[in-house]
Order: C-alpha cells, then sequence, then structure tokens
C-alpha cells in the first residue's frame, strides 16, 4: 500500500485518526464561582490509583481552576447532549451550569459539582501536571465515581445508557455504537 507523510501539526488533521472522548468539565474558582467547559482530550493513566488526563491550555479557566483549586469532575455526557457541549463552546467565560440547562449536583468528595443529567461523573484531585508551552496536560485521582442508579450490572445495558460520543473535529460527533467486534463487523 502507498502512503503519504502529512504535516505534524495537529490543527491540519483533516480527518484526524485521533479521537477523544467528549467530557463536561465542572471547576470552581478560589472564590466558589463555578465553570463548566466541554473538553476532549482526556483519558485513564493508571488504575492504582487510578489517575485520568485531562489536556487543556494553560489560559483556560479550566487550568487556571483546577491549579488554583486543585480540583475538578469529570461529567460524562450523553450523545443526545453533543450538540450542548458545542454550544458551552461558543460562549464566554465564566460558564455556569444553569445557563445551559443543566442542574447542579454537589460533589461527593471535591467542590466542583457533578452534573444530574449526565449518567457518570469522575471527582479527582490534582495530582501532578506536564506543560508543553501553551498546553498542559493534568493528571487527576479519582476519589469518587457516580453514575445513575436505574441501570442495572449488565455492561450491555449500561453502555447503551452512557451513549458515549467522540469529538471528531469541529461539530462532528462519532457515537459509541457497537458493543463487540461481532456487532461492529470486524469479527
Amino acid at each position: 500500500m502507498s502512503k503519504i507523510e502529512l504535516d505534524t501539526d495537529k490543527w491540519s488533521w483533516h480527518p484526524s485518526p485521533l479521537v477523544g472522548q467528549v467530557v463536561l468539565v465542572t471547576t470552581v474558582d478560589e472564590k466558589g464561582s463555578e465553570n463548566v467547559a466541554p473538553k476532549s482530550w482526556i483519558s485513564m493513566f493508571a488504575f492504582d490509583p487510578p489517575v485520568l488526563g485531562l489536556g487543556c491550555n494553560l489560559e483556560h479557566r479550566t487550568a487556571r481552576n483546577i491549579f488554583a483549586t486543585g480540583e475538578f469532575t469529570v461529567n460524562i455526557p450523553r450523545h443526545t447532549q453533543a450538540a450542548k457541549a458545542w454550544w458551552i463552546s461558543e460562549h464566554p467565560h465564566p460558564r455556569r451550569l444553569k445557563t445551559f440547562g443543566f442542574t447542579s449536583l454537589p460533589g461527593v468528595k471535591v467542590r466542583p459539582s457533578r452534573i444530574a443529567e449526565c449518567p457518570a461523573h469522575l471527582e479527582c484531585v490534582l495530582d501532578s501536571c506536564k506543560a508543553w508551552g501553551r498546553e498542559v496536560a493534568i493528571f487527576g485521582r479519582i476519589v469518587s465515581y457516580t453514575r445513575d442508579a436505574d441501570v442495572g450490572e449488565d455492561w450491555e445495558d449500561w453502555y447503551r445508557h452512557l451513549g458515549l460520543f467522540v469529538h471528531l473535529e469541529e461539530k462532528i460527533y462519532g457515537v459509541v455504537g457497537a458493543r463487540s467486534l461481532e456487532e461492529a463487523g470486524a469479527a
């Protein structure tokens, strides 16, 4: 097969071979003022202790709030909330939950709120970070995991309920739909 080499500038990758799960990160500043921001550069990095990594710009309110308070909550929205996630990103800070029709639930172990309309939440405390210019990877230890209680323990039902989606590029999302290689036609 023939291959071509492309520029390593991520901004020029169309389509991008890398996708990112969309999450809504809630933070508070040192005065307790809340903010919500959609993010799509996120992944697990360790199991014990459970650590996730979140990519952000150092100038974003999300990063500034996390560094100021040491806490953040990762809310997992459903694919039906994809348009709202993009809409949030187009608004100036501070971005309050109720402005976007969300219901705030108190955090279990951290100050930033959970979003009631999201099926799952990961509360985190700042562990460490690594910066490259204006970009930063923020590593958070997960100190609380909560999810909707009305879904059974069947994994297939749970994934259907979650309705996960990924960001492909500007206003283009992909929905996680297949639950097995056979279902995806890759067997």
